[in-house]
C-alpha cells in the first residue's frame, strides 16, 4: 500500500512539475541510471535502476524520484522513493542551498525505512560540500507485525543521524567534461550511518546543451574509524542527464 501510493505521488509530482514548468517558463531536469554491482547480500550481480525529476523555478527546486530493484534477492521491484525541496540563498556573493527531504526505501516486503531530513549544500569552483541530519525510522509492516510477537515494537526511531558529503572535481563544476572523487554517507535513496562511508570516482561529458552522460564508480565498507574494517560491496552506476530550459523555447 506505501509502495503503490509513492508511486502515486511520485507520478503526480512529476505531471504537476511539467505543466507549472510551462507556465513559469522555468527549467526542468530529467535524469535516470541504472546501477550494476555486487554486495555481501547480493548473491551475486544485482541492478537497479532509478528515475529523477527536478522542477526549479528562481532560486527554489523541487525534486521527485523512484528506485526499481531489476535484479536482487527478494520480492519487490519498488525499492525507494524520494521527495524534496529545497531554496538557495545568498550571503555576501556567497551562495547555498537549504533542502528538506523525504526518503523511503522498501528492504522486503515485511520492512522498509523512511528519512527524515535537512541539508545543506554548498560548491566553489572545484569543491561541494554537503551536511546535515535526519531522522531514521524502521517500520515492520502490519502483516509481518501479526506473524510475531505482539509484544515487540513495529517502529525503531534514530534522531539527530549526521549526513556529510565532500567533493573534489578536476574541472570548474559547469564545464564541459569533468571527473572527480567524493566521500559522503548519502546517495539518492540511501542514508549509511556516519560510521559507513562510501567512496566514489566519477566522470560526465556534456554530449550537447541539454544533454550529459556520466559514470561512477562505487565502493561500500562496512564501517570506518575501527581496528578493521571489511568490505561491504561495489557498483557501477551509468547514466543520462536531460535539461530542459523553457525560457528559450
Amino acid at each position: 500500500m506505501i509502495e503503490r501510493s509513492a508511486v502515486y505521488v511520485f507520478l503526480m509530482l512529476m505531471a504537476f512539475f511539467s505543466q507549472t514548468a510551462v507556465m513559469a517558463q522555468s527549467e526542468v531536469q530529467v535524469s535516470s541510471y541504472i546501477d550494476i554491482g555486487e554486495n555481501n547480500i547480493s548473491e551475486g550481480l544485482y541492478s537497479r535502476s532509478a528515475i529523477l525529476g527536478t522542477y526549479q523555478i528562481g532560486k527554489y527546486n523541487m525534486n521527485a524520484g523512484c528506485q526499481l530493484d531489476l535484479k536482487y534477492p527478494g520480492d519487490r521491484i519498488f525499492s525507494g522513493a524520494r521527495f524534496s525541496g529545497g531554496r538557495t540563498f545568498s550571503i555576501k556573493n556567497f551562495d547555498f542551498e537549504i533542502q528538506g527531504l523525504f526518503i523511503y526505501s522498501s528492504f522486503s516486503k515485511y520492512l522498509f525505512e523512511t528519512n527524515w531530513g535537512i541539508l545543506s549544500k554548498m560548491q566553489h569552483r572545484h569543491f561541494y560540500f554537503q551536511l546535515g541530519t535526519n531522522f531514521r525510522g524502521y517500520h515492520l509492516v502490519e502483516n509481518a507485525f501479526d506473524q510475531y510477537d505482539q509484544g515487540i515494537n513495529n517502529k525503531i526511531r534514530e534522531n539527530w543521524n549526521v549526513m556529510y558529503l565532500i567533493g573534489y572535481n578536476l574541472k570548474p563544476l559547469d564545464h564541459k567534461w569533468n571527473a572527480g572523487i567524493t566521500l559522503t554517507n548519502i546517495d539518492h535513496f540511501t542514508i549509511n550511518q556516519e560510521t559507513n562511508p562510501m567512496i566514489y570516482l566519477h566522470g560526465k561529458y556534456q554530449v550537447s546543451e541539454p544533454l550529459v552522460l556520466y559514470a561512477e564508480t562505487w565502493y561500500k565498507s562496512a564501517g570506518a574509524l575501527n581496528i578493521s574494517v571489511n568490505y561491504f560491496g561495489f557498483f557501477f552506476r551509468m547514466g543520462i542527464i536531460w535539461k530542459i530550459d523553457l525560457e528559450k523555447k
